[in-house]
């Protein structure tokens, strides 16, 4: 290894030089700690996994989950698990499955879509419990969510279904990973704070649907960063609030707009492509150049059904829309990630805020 304080100098010069490296580095620690806050900004679709991000900074960086936090996630788990098989249930109906089953199991489906969501504790009744459980493994159901592209459910659900027994029970306690797959659509915004590094890290989710999106201009302002969340397994399906509309193609025509928007020339972008293990099972089956919206995927020669190129596919249609232009092209640091994976959220976003703070530190004049 070569000198770093170079060759040639006396050992006056060189120890000079180091004392001035040790006050620079002793500068930028300092500055770290003093820093203003960081403001990063939740970006994206209903549905894509931003909350799920969110969640995964309170275990990351916050207190965890209270015993309060988690009886409120277990009445959510609840009525995701109610409502995702309502949902089946009148998917069998409406795509004309009902053949599919008996009388019996049909009676139990309008039973159970006549229940209303809070009427039942699903702790306390075991007979219901038991009944959705049945529903489950039901063909008729099965068939229903074989397509379930075509209709609204949120797939990360069905670890829920596999587990109604542990979920139903009296003692249930959600664990980690039930808290980060629960789904309730943010409205309004949310805001935490968190010391990261010695810096005060704002993180501010609002709502994806598109009703929610008028709200974001007024988080705009001294937005450090965005971090802008896709669902790389939404490319077959459509939104909840729109059913003509593919949920991949509006996450990429929305982050065209955040993306060029003047506001942030100057903001960092990060683009998570999330729900990459819902993505690598959705490939083995559903071949993305099958999708209206996506057919030059194969016209290109891609290998359908193969992970790997469909996530280069996705991240180059997002880089696509990137429209800034030299000298002030805006840099985005694209990740493939798995929201409810702590790990994999822990290692992309140091690498995140490793870039936010060094830019910051670089504006500051502490780096070149």
């Amino acid at each position: 290894m070569g000198n770093c304080c170079g060759p040639g100098m006396s050992p006056e010069e060189r120890e000079k030089e180091q004392r001035s490296r040790d006050i620079q580095k002793q500068a930028e620690r300092d500055y770290y700690k003093g820093q203003e806050e960081i403001k990063l900004l939740l970006l994206g679709a209903g549905e894509s996994g931003k909350s799920t991000v969110f969640k995964q900074m309170k275990i990351l960086y916050g207190a965890g989950f209270s015993a309060d936090d988690k009886a409120n996630f277990r009445t959510k788990i609840h009525q995701n698990v109610l409502t995702g098989i309502q949902a089946l249930c009148t998917a069998v109906m409406d795509l004309g499955l009902t053949g599919e089953t008996d009388d019996d199991a049909l009676e139990l489906m309008d039973e159970i879509l006549n229940i209303s969501e809070g009427q039942v504790d699903l702790s306390e009744d075991k007979d219901i419990g038991n009944k959705l459980s049945s529903l489950w493994r039901d063909p008729a159901i099965q068939a229903a969510w074989d397509r379930r592209s075509e209709f609204h459910i949120i797939e990360s659900h069905a670890a829920y279904f596999e587990k109604m027994d542990v979920i139903c029970a009296p003692n249930y306690e959600p664990s980690k990973d039930d808290i980060l797959a629960s789904r309730v659509r943010t409205t309004g915004v949310i805001q935490e704070e968190y010391m990261i590094w010695g810096s005060k890290f704002v993180i501010i989710d609002v709502g994806g649907q598109t009703s929610e999106r008028r709200k974001w201009v007024h988080h705009f302002d001294a937005c450090q960063a965005i971090l802008f969340v896709a669902a790389l397994s939404e490319y077959d399906q459509y939104l909840f609030e729109d059913n003509t509309k593919n949920r991949m193609v509006d996450a990429l025509e929305l982050f065209e707009k955040i993306c060029n928007e003047k506001l942030f020339k100057e903001t960092h972008m990060i683009l998570f492509l999330n729900k990459r293990d819902l993505f690598e099972q959705k490939i083995q089956h559903t071949a993305i150049s099958s999708v209206p919206f996506f057919e030059d995927y194969a016209a290109e020669g891609r290998p359908e059904n193969d992970k790997d190129a469909g996530m280069e596919y996705f991240k180059d249609k997002f880089m696509e829309q990137n429209k800034t232009k030299a000298p002030f092209r805006k840099d985005v640091f694209a990740h493939v990630t798995c929201a409810t994976d702590t790990n994999n959220v822990e290692h992309i976003f140091n690498a995140c805020k490793a870039i936010i703070l060094k830019d910051t530190l670089s504006a500051s004049g502490f780096m070149a």
